[in-house]
């Protein structure tokens, strides 16, 4: 037991430290983007500095205007700060200008099942970091869409389509997904907390190492899906696990009532205190699974 204790605390920190890269990988972009254009300035300081030289060294007006400036140079520290701050504001209020815009297509596109421009302007918005709380895209075809540690908090994505999705890191707090088709998805690392996922279609999903905590799995296709060192805690009555790749997941004290496990890899899992009534295990690999205190288990389920 404490050796599954630290399995999985170790693969909870290694989900964060995964995190952690990522967003460190984001603060290196914006600091490149910084760096580009403090050359940028440099290149145009000494482009001016450089037309001032040609002018005052060979035309009468030339000089006359050079000296005029003299006292205060035009590219004296003062005017160079001003450039670069003004860069610099230029570049962000464009981003945000560029985000509002994003925002009006996505908008634009309220009730349109398939919509291209709707779907770059999603990944753009994620791109940057910026949150997708309480969007509301029910039955949106949003395939092969890339939403990288994605904030979705209090989204409605009822009966999306997001096969082949890349969602990987993102969070789905309060989140709507009922319905969804979600054949393919990464939702590697992924947090579910109180997500409502009854009937959603996951089957053949990566979701290694994500966290599903008080979800609603009632009835959903998880066949084939990769759930290796998954925390799963929430109602999973009748969910299909067929053929699916659990090896060292923790589902203590998960509600899998008729669920189906048949030909499933349940090697080291943890089912401890779960409600196990009508599961089916068929052909399925539980050497080294932990059973204790399970509900509603016998023993010819197990043969």
């Amino acid at each position: 037991m404490n050796r599954l204790k630290w399995q999985l605390s170790k693969i909870f920190n290694r989900r964060q430290l995964s995190k952690l890269v990522r967003a460190l990988a984001q603060l290196l972009r914006e600091l490149i983007e910084i760096v580009l254009i403090l050359v940028a300035v440099f290149l145009l300081i000494s482009a001016i500095l450089y037309i001032e030289d040609t002018l005052q060294a060979n035309t009468e007006w030339g000089k006359f205007f050079i000296n005029a400036l003299e006292k205060s140079r035009i590219l004296g520290t003062f005017e160079s700060i001003s450039i670069v701050t003004a860069l610099v504001i230029y570049v962000r209020q464009g981003k945000k200008k560029s985000h509002y815009e994003a925002w009006q297509v996505i908008d634009s596109a309220q009730g349109i099942k398939i919509s291209h421009a709707r779907i770059k302007a999603l990944e753009e918005l994620s791109k940057d970091g910026v949150s997708l709380k309480g969007l509301s895209l029910p039955m949106a075809d949003l395939e092969q869409v890339t939403l990288v540690d994605t904030d979705f908090k209090e989204a409605n994505l009822k009966t999306a389509k997001l096969q082949e999705a890349n969602l990987k890191g993102s969070t789905f707090e309060l989140t709507q997904l009922q319905g969804a088709n979600l054949w393919k998805a990464n939702l590697q690392e992924c947090f579910f907390l109180l997500t409502q996922l009854q009937k959603v279609n996951l089957n053949a999903a990566n979701l290694e190492n994500a966290e599903l905590q008080g979800v609603n799995l009632l009835e959903a296709n998880l066949q084939q899906a990769n759930l290796q060192g998954a925390y799963i805690l929430g109602n999973l009555q009748g969910a299909n696990f067929q053929e699916a790749n659990l090896k060292g997941a923790n589902l203590q004290g998960a509600y899998l009532q008729d669920a189906n496990f048949k030909r499933a890899n349940l090697r080291g899992v943890n089912l401890k205190d779960a409600n196990l009534t009508g599961v089916n295990f068929e052909e399925a690999n539980l050497q080294s699974a932990n059973l204790q205190n399970a509900q509603g288990l016998t023993p010819n389920k197990l043969e």
